[in-house]
This record gives structure tokens, C-alpha cells and sequence, in this order.
């Protein structure tokens, strides 16, 4: 077992954070320390500084609130106001004295009152002011919650046998008798089993996200022919075991994990690390990592006892889950960015797991569910005690910043690359510099008389303030991702307990300065079974992962078979996957989704045995073929009369046509596109970086006050990627590529790809014009048709025969003689309208054009 002590060593963070509380009680401070803040500091608080900086007053300039303690020690997006005992660490007594800050902006307070705030300071900043705020009570009782406790899905899984029907012969096993029941009871006729080819292609998509080779459909049709059911286990088994298996489900899990490698909103910072998270969930589903273990790895891995090293670092990255989503950098106010932070976590962790809104509960008791506003403060209270990571230095643009957690193991990507002792000490002394430079700037910015440097014309010269912020920002970052030695610093994005342990205060209407009586941490209620008492030595957030982890939790495994359910089948039982609650649809096999849940918790919660069984059953052979009298009777089929015919998504898309062409590289890439730039901002064409010329001219005083903004820019000093480095080349598989929230590749992009900043139960499928011009006008569309052009020509010179092999591949079946007819006209027209190119460039052309518009067809496009 690895000791608590290395565990704290190996957590230790790049840069220390401040402190988020007062370890005074301030109850319990001494009649002399209040009497001297009473008369000596409130005072001037209120007279100079409660206009900007109160909840009372014209605002909460820079997010620095003054008017209560807790507020002041926050303080705003500098950092916090007070720091008790430490005056230089303190931007309050740095603003009064009219350094870098100028507080009160027009006169500098009497050098007595100086003394005063010198010494309150000094002596722990004693401050009596808590704000207490009066009790909300909730309009949920417990007996709406008890009778909560019996709504369908908030009831514990129940064992209930198919009833006997007219398709019982037709069954083949339990989950084909659930759904034949719906038939006997709305009269309708099941559509026939497709066919081996159509099945095989479903499997393989469903499976892997690949289309069947030539060679596999053959060897699977023979088979099929004889022994259908042991054709179908046996490849079911064999794609379960494929790496490309965990490549296809892990993203499905990434679309509700809202996996993304920047931070979205106003400003994007990139997350050079999460690419870590991603290929932990592709790891886990390819070793069919029980279910219960894989969620509480994700909220409380670094919890939870780990035999090795190895161990230890899959548990810190898989807390990822919880630091991944959207950051609104631009927040001035830290407890409001915290709140937001907070709500996130609550809100991504109940919907994916439970599929129930807690965070509706933020701002008022639930509107429809018995959730009562005390039970969002109760899970609150828990990643209140939560520190989480996620990287970014403090600057202009980035207000909230974070640290990392360092992992126990060297696993550096291939764009970690180490520097000699030497450059890492001519890094810090050029930091140094810029820091100097950019203090004298932001000084000169606010007064320009205090300028040092000035142009003959007597305007002051210095450089642009936020030219020197992002150069700041990026040799922090170059000299923090190595250690003394310059060797890279393997780390992750995550979350750890932190040094104190909180109890939320309700919030009224979820206002941050409204805070109302204290809520002890706790569970949702009406999904607990009885009350909860959690330890005031640890955050709680392992016990929390293990009740939702629980069989005795009545959601978890329900919400978990519906998602699986839905990929395979195309439509979840629980047609809202994120939504299990009173305002939520009623499954539409309510039997067969406890049978699924109950079965997958016997089964160790077995993602693979529960696909397994869905896939062998005859429901999934089904036929999509329309039938007008069945049609009618279910049109939305929601008792799966038929197969629903889905289009592919926009990864199988783009992996489909690398596959087919040839081009794809089935190996996992190291890291990711966006890991290679490291942490820095996103602009609208990729990432901003400044070259280490124009570091070299910012440390130049001389020439960069002759230069000034415009000549750094013309350098690059702010620079910018002239095209979209996420629409480089690339043929690695679809779920590697880099996730943007606001840049997305246009290949993920324009065929609904999940949105990042969301959790996604159910992709959107539209059919839009920008998607046909896509399909008929982007380079790789056409890279791929030619490189199938190519493919085919090394396989057949005759015409016909080269149509035949590029429906055989595109298709996976056969061409039929209409289809070559058609063909052999294609080819002739085209040929005829390229008369004035060289003989063999006309074929070339003529057939990648083919292959093209085979691309193009619904047939290649949707799943029958």
C-alpha cells in the first residue's frame, strides 16, 4: 500500500494556492479584537471602500467584495484582499499604500489609519462580520419525499418474469420475451431478421465504430448460412476483445463526460492534460471495468487504496470527470466562480450517473421532482471540501487560475521534451524580467506620470500590457512543466480533498451574497434509504461514490443499461437518458429495464456482458424494412417492431471512409494535438502562442520600445495560426482527434458531433446543406475518394469490375446489375467530359468521383 505521507508528496500542486478561510473562529474572538476592528476598521471599510466594493453598493468592481469577511478573504481577480498576518501577501495593504493598486483611487488614507490596517493585519485581521442570513424552509416535507421513494425509477429494480405470449417460439431469449409482450399487447407483427450482410455491418458499427473488411463479411456469411446464432456470438466475441471496442464505447461515455481539451466560454484556455482522462475511459470499457468500480474511481479515485504506483495514478486521473468541464475564466468574483464550479459538478455528476437534475435545486426546491433545496446544498458541501485542479497561471484574461496534480509515474507525451539546467535558469531570469516590465507598464498604464521610460514627445514608452501578460503566462508555464533538472513533469487534471473540511450555507435564489442557514453534507433523499453521517476528516466524497455505486441506489445501474440500450438499439427505453425524474418519459419496457439493471449487477457490472446479450438477442435482428400497416400502428416504434434506421455519427463517419480508402492508423496517437501547444489561450483559428523572437524583443527595451505593440505583432507577437491547426492531416481514429469547445474539427463539427460543454445522452441527427457541401466540396472527402480510387485500381483494371470492388467496400455487399449498368454510363459520360486530360488521369479522376458519390449515398450514410 502506498502511505498517506507519499500520497501527500505526490499531490503536491506547482504553485501554492491561498487559503479559502480564517482558521479563526470568528465567534469566538476576544472583546479587544473586535472593539479595535469595530472602531478602527469598519469605518474606513465603509466609507471608503463599501461604494465599489459591497453587495449594498454600485457593484463588486474586480469581483472584491469587502462587506463581509469571508468576502474579503476570497477578495477578487487579484487575489485575496487580506491575508491574515502576512502584509505583502495582502492586495488590500497594497492598494491603501498606492502600489501597484490605488485604493481609494483619488487620496491615499492618513498615514494613522495606515498603522491601524498595518496592525489589524498584523495581529490576524480579526473580522466579526459572518453573514448569517435568515433560515429557508422547504415546501418539500418528508412525506412528499417518502412518497417519492415509490415513483418508478426511484423504486429499487424489481424481477418481474415476461409473461407467456404468441411469439414465444419466435423468442430466443428473456430480452426478446420483454419486448414481445408490447407486441401481444398492441397487436403488432415483428418485422422479419435482416439479412447476414446488413447484420454484420450494425454488429461492427455498433460494436467498434468500423466497417467489416471484405474478408470478415465473406467468413461471416459462410457461417451465418449454417449456424446463425454461434456466427453472431462468435463475432460479438471477437469485437468485444478488440482495442477498437473501448475507442468506440469510451466516446459514447466522453459525449455524457462533456470531454473536452479547453475551457470554453469567453475566454478558452487549453487543457494540454485531458487527453489523459480520455484514453482512461477507452482503457477501462477495452477491460470491461465494472461499472461500480469505474464511478468511483472518477469522483473519489484519489481516495480509494491503491497496491501500486500505476494504480495509484489511474485512480488521480480518473478524477479528471470532475475537473473537465467548462470554466468561465473571466469570472472577476472567486466564491461566484467557485459556486458555478460547484453547480457544474453537482449537475454533470447527478444527471450522468443518477439521470436526475439535482442542480435544478440550485436556486429553489426542485419544480417537479421531491428534491428540496437543502439536498443540492448537501452535495455542495462536499465539493466545497473538494480542491480542484485544471491548470492555468493567473493573467489578464485567465482570473481563476489552478494548479496540477503531479503524477507518482514519468509518463510524459511525445511533446514533453526536456531543457538543460542552463536554459531553465535563462527561463526564469527572462520571467523575471517580463515581470518587472510588466509591473512598470501596468503602473504607467494607470498613471503615466509614474512612467520611467518616455518617447522624446514625452508620451510614455511601454510595452502592451497584454503582450507582456501572455508572455508571462508562457514562460510560467514552459518553467513549471519541468522539475529542478529540467526533466518533463507528468501530471493530470483532477481533484483532491482539500486542507479543510465545509459545511454549504443555502443560498438564496443561488445568490452567493444571500446566504442563508448551514446544511450538513449529505445525500439526495429521496434515492437514500436512510439518513447520512459523514466524517468531519475527510470531504465525503468517497462515501458519495460508493452510494451511488451501491446496489441498494435504485438508478444508477437503470440509468447505465438505458444508455446502453440506446447505442445498440438506437432509441433508449427512457427516451431521456439524462432524465429519470417526475417530468421525464416513462420507459417504454419498464420490466425489461429492471431485468437489464438487475442483470447487470449480477453480473459485476459487466458493460460487455450486458452489450452481449443485447446484441445476441433476436430484437436486434430485426429488419428496418417499412411496412405502412406497422408504421401506423407504432410510428415513433417505440415497442421495436422493427430496427430503427440511424445514421451514422459523425466519428463512424469519418473512421468508415479512412477504413475503406486504406489511410486509416488504427495505433493510439501520444497525447493530443492540443497537448503539443500546452496551456495557453484558444483563438478563433487555434491556439495563441508568442514566439521566442518576440520574448527576445519584449527583454530588448531598446527595440521594443521602438517596436512597440504593432512591431511585436508583426513579429508574432500574438500569434495566431494562419489555418485551423485542428484540420491537419491526420488518420488516427475519429476519438483522438482534438476537442475544442469552441474549435471543433469541421469533420465532428457539421455532423452533430456531441456538444462539449454538455452532457449529451442523445446526439442530435439532422441533415443539413452544410452537410452535403461537405460531402461533395472538403479535402478530406476528397482525399479519401481518391485514395479508394487508388485502392482499386491496384485490385482490377476493368471498368466494371473496379465499380463492382468499390460498391463491395463502400457497401459491404454486392453490386447488383442495375447498379453496374448505371456504372458503366457514369464512367462513359465522365470520360467524355474530360477529354482533355491524359488517358490514365481521366480513369483516376472518373473513379475517385465514383467513389465519391458512393460516400455521398444514403446507403454509405446510414444504418440499417
Amino acid at each position: 500500500m502506498i502511505s498517506s505521507t507519499l500520497r501527500f508528496a505526490i499531490a503536491l500542486v506547482l504553485v501554492a494556492q491561498w487559503s479559502h478561510a480564517f482558521e479563526d473562529d470568528p465567534t469566538n474572538l476576544s472583546p479587544d479584537a473586535v472593539q479595535f476592528f469595530e472602531t478602527k476598521i469598519r469605518p474606513v471599510l465603509a466609507e471608503k471602500c463599501y461604494r465599489c466594493h459591497s453587495s449594498d453598493g454600485q457593484g463588486v468592481r474586480g469581483g472584491l467584495s469587502v462587506d463581509n469577511r469571508d468576502a474579503l478573504l476570497a477578495g477578487g481577480e487579484s487575489g485575496p484582499a487580506v491575508v491574515p498576518g502576512n502584509l505583502e501577501d495582502s492586495i488590500l495593504w497594497n492598494a491603501i499604500n498606492h502600489r501597484d493598486y490605488r485604493m481609494p483611487p483619488k487620496s491615499k488614507l492618513p498615514d494613522s489609519v495606515l498603522e491601524d490596517f498595518r496592525k489589524w493585519i498584523e495581529m490576524g485581521a480579526p473580522d466579526p462580520r459572518v453573514q448569517t442570513g435568515v433560515a429557508i424552509h422547504s415546501k418539500v416535507s418528508a412525506d412528499d419525499i417518502s412518497k417519492g421513494k415509490e415513483f418508478w425509477s426511484f423504486r429499487a429494480p424489481r424481477d418481474i418474469s415476461p409473461r407467456v405470449s404468441k411469439f414465444s417460439s419466435w423468442a430466443k431469449s428473456t430480452i426478446d420475451r420483454y419486448v414481445a409482450q408490447g407486441w401481444d399487447d398492441n397487436d403488432l407483427t415483428p418485422a422479419d431478421d435482416t439479412d447476414a450482410t446488413t447484420l454484420l455491418r450494425r454488429i461492427y458499427i455498433g460494436l467498434v465504430g468500423l466497417p467489416p473488411s471484405s474478408e470478415e463479411h465473406d467468413s461471416f456469411v459462410r457461417s451465418f448460412k449454417s449456424r446463425p446464432e454461434t456466427a453472431i456470438s462468435n463475432i460479438v466475441d471477437e469485437l468485444l476483445e478488440r482495442p477498437q471496442f473501448g475507442e468506440r464505447w469510451g466516446r459514447h461515455w466522453l459525449d455524457v463526460a462533456r470531454y473536452a481539451e479547453s475551457t470554453g466560454k469567453e475566454v478558452e484556455m487549453t487543457f494540454p492534460h485531458a487527453w489523459r482522462y480520455r484514453d482512461y475511459v477507452i482503457d477501462s470499457f477495452n477491460a470491461d471495468k465494472p461499472y461500480d468500480r469505474f464511478i468511483q474511481e472518477q469522483i473519489a479515485g484519489d481516495l480509494l487504496p491503491a497496491k501500486t504506483d500505476a494504480q495509484w495514478q489511474e485512480h488521480l486521473i480518473a478524477t479528471g470527470f470532475l475537473a473537465l468541464g467548462p470554466k468561465s475564466l473571466a469570472e472577476q468574483n472567486p466564491r461566484q466562480f467557485q459556486a458555478d464550479l460547484i453547480d457544474e459538478q453537482i449537475d454533470t455528476t447527478t444527471r450522468v450517473l443518477l439521470g436526475v437534475s439535482v442542480a435544478c435545486a440550485r436556486c429553489h426546491d426542485h419544480k417537479f421532482d421531491p428534491i428540496p433545496q437543502s439536498d443540492y446544498y448537501a452535495l455542495a458541501g462536499i465539493f466545497q471540501s473538494t480542491t480542484t485542479f485544471y491548470g492555468g497561471n493567473r493573467s489578464q484574461r485567465n482570473r481563476q487560475p489552478s494548479n496540477l496534480i503531479i503524477l507518482p509515474i514519468e509518463d510524459n507525451s511525445k511533446t514533453d521534451k526536456p531543457i538543460s539546467k542552463s536554459e531553465l535558469a535563462e527561463l526564469k531570469s527572462q520571467l523575471k524580467e517580463v515581470e518587472n516590465q510588466y509591473e512598470e507598464a501596468r503602473r504607467a498604464q494607470r498613471n503615466p506620470a509614474l512612467a520611467k521610460d518616455k518617447t522624446p514627445g514625452g508620451r510614455p514608452s511601454f510595452l502592451n500590457v497584454a503582450i507582456l501578460d501572455q508572455a508571462i503566462a508562457m514562460l510560467t508555464n514552459k518553467i513549471h512543466s519541468v522539475d529542478s533538472d529540467g526533466k518533463p513533469i507528468s501530471m493530470c487534471m483532477g481533484v483532491q480533498d482539500a486542507d479543510k473540511v465545509r459545511t454549504a450555507r443555502l443560498l438564496v435564489r443561488g445568490e452567493i451574497d444571500q446566504p442563508a442557514q448551514e446544511v450538513e453534507r449529505g445525500f439526495v433523499q429521496v434515492l437514500s434509504n436512510q439518513p447520512v453521517k459523514l466524517s468531519n476528516k475527510s470531504s465525503g466524497r468517497l462515501e458519495f461514490a460508493k452510494w451511488i455505486a451501491s446496489k441498494d441506489n435504485p438508478l444508477t445501474a437503470k440509468v447505465m443499461v438505458n444508455r446502453i440500450w440506446q447505442h445498440l438499439i438506437g432509441k433508449a427505453m427512457v427516451r431521456e437518458p439524462d432524465n429519470f425524474g417526475f417530468s421525464g418519459p416513462a420507459p417504454t419496457h419498464p420490466e425489461l429495464l429492471d431485468h437489464l439493471a438487475l442483470d447487470f449487477m449480477n453480473n459485476k457490472w459487466s458493460v460487455k456482458h450486458t452489450i452481449r446479450s443485447i446484441v445476441n438477442s433476436r430484437v436486434y435482428r430485426l429488419a428496418s424494412t417499412h411496412d405502412p400497416d406497422r408504421f401506423e400502428a407504432d410510428p415513433d416504434n417505440l415497442h421495436i417492431a422493427r430496427a430503427n434506421v440511424r445514421r451514422l455519427d459523425a466519428e463512424s463517419m469519418r473512421d468508415s471512409m479512412l477504413a475503406i480508402g486504406g489511410q486509416i492508423d488504427l495505433n493510439r496517437p501520444r497525447a493530443s494535438v492540443i497537448a503539443s501547444f500546452g496551456q495557453v489561450t484558444m483563438g478563433p483559428n487555434g491556439p495563441v502562442s508568442i514566439p521566442p523572437a518576440a520574448i527576445s524583443m519584449i527583454l530588448d527595451k531598446d527595440k521594443a520600445g521602438a517596436a512597440g505593440a504593432a512591431g511585436l505583432r508583426a513579429l508574432g507577437g500574438v500569434r495566431n495560426a494562419n489555418a485551423n491547426p485542428f484540420e491537419v492531416p491526420s488518420y488516427f481514429r475519429s476519438v483522438y482527434l482534438p476537442i475544442a469547445r469552441n474549435t471543433l474539427p469541421r469533420a465532428l463539427d457539421v455532423f452533430d458531433f456531441a456538444e462539449p460543454s454538455l452532457v449529451v445522452g442523445t446526439r442530435e441527427s439532422s441533415n443539413t446543406p452544410d452537410q452535403a457541401l461537405y460531402m461533395l466540396n472538403n479535402p478530406f472527402v476528397l482525399e479519401q475518394s481518391d485514395a479508394l480510387a487508388r485502392r482499386i485500381m491496384k485490385l482490377s483494371s476493368n471498368p466494371i469490375d473496379r465499380a463492382g470492388k468499390a460498391i463491395n467496400l463502400v457497401y459491404g455487399r454486392s453490386a447488383t446489375e442495375a447498379e453496374l449498368r448505371s456504372a458503366n454510363v457514369f464512367f462513359r459520360k465522365a470520360d467524355e467530359s474530360k477529354g482533355s486530360l491524359p488517358r490514365e488521369q481521366q480513369i483516376f479522376k472518373t473513379l475517385s468521383e465514383f467513389c465519391q458519390a458512393l460516400f455521398c449515398s444514403a446507403e454509405f450514410r446510414f444504418i440499417n
